[in-house]
């Protein structure tokens, strides 16, 4: 028999075929094939329990939509859609929110896209990533998603999720669902002090601020899960139909019982 005639067998070829593929998904999927198998992390710091805020949320589903902020993804957002995500912008200036569209402030105004909410009937809640929030706006802010909230009904329908955890207790008085973006992170690609850090930080926020969930990528949410075991997770990932890593990724996060809302891209 010839050296490697076993190659001329087509099942063999088809076997050498797939695992090549699957060996090429996992390197290009890395970041999920690592939050698929788990990992430990530090042993420094214990797994904590902090106090949270009781706003609600009517949430139906953890399968969410992910920057639906132009007038023609509202107007193609389908009907039975959960819920969605805006990145917005708080204009001092013009005292409302205005959509954040591809790292920069559109100059659309929230109530625009919410008035094609309204004339849809849509009944989705929808997710306000605020990029701004901060001291001299805080309140003001405020006062404008209590004027949107009456007008389009959206009592339990809105998070507010912000970098600056100190801002939303306002918020969370006011019933409104309040999200935590947690400092940005890789806990697979850092330190094991500097993870330890990232720990500390979030730490100190949750016991002096009390929020309803903590967002993060989906990258992150491992930690998240063990070192914060209370809080509900809000993340976001991508769906490929032609990965098998995504696919079982996606299923992992499906099954995850601490998280609450997976963000994937509006198509």
């Amino acid at each position: 028999m010839k050296k490697y005639s076993f190659l001329t067998n087509k099942y063999v070829l088809s076997a050498i075929v797939l695992i090549g593929c699957l060996i090429a998904d996992v390197i290009l999927h890395k970041g999920m094939s690592r939050v698929i198998i788990p990992s430990a992390f530090t042993e420094k710091r214990q797994p904590q329990n902090f106090n949270t805020c009781n706003a609600k949320l009517i949430n139906h589903s953890k399968h969410w939509l992910r920057a639906v902020g132009t007038v023609e993804a509202m107007q193609q957002l389908p009907a039975e859609t959960n819920g969605f995500e805006w990145d917005v912008y708080f204009d001092n200036a013009e005292n409302n929110f205005k959509i954040y569209d591809s790292l920069a402030v559109s100059g659309l105004a929230a109530d625009t896209l919410l008035s094609i909410y309204a004339g849809r009937n849509l009944a989705a809640s929808i997710w306000f990533n605020v990029k701004n929030l901060n001291a001299s706006n805080s309140i003001a802010a405020l006062t404008d998603l209590l004027q949107l909230r009456r007008r389009y009904a959206l009592f339990n329908k809105i998070i507010v999720a912000s970098d600056a955890p100190e801002y939303l207790n306002a918020y969370c008085d006011s019933g409104f669902f309040t999200g935590y973006n947690v400092p940005y992170f890789n806990p697979y690609k850092i330190q094991e002090d500097t993870l330890v850090h990232y720990i500390d930080i979030m730490a100190e926020n949750l016991k002096r601020y009390p929020v309803n969930a903590l967002s993060g990528s989906y990258f992150q949410y491992p930690v998240l899960k063990k070192y914060f075991p209370n809080f509900p997770i809000l993340t976001w990932t991508d769906n490929s139909n032609i990965s098998l890593i995504n696919r079982v990724f996606n299923t992992h996060l499906k099954n995850e019982e601490q998280i609450k809302i997976v963000l994937y891209p509006f198509q």
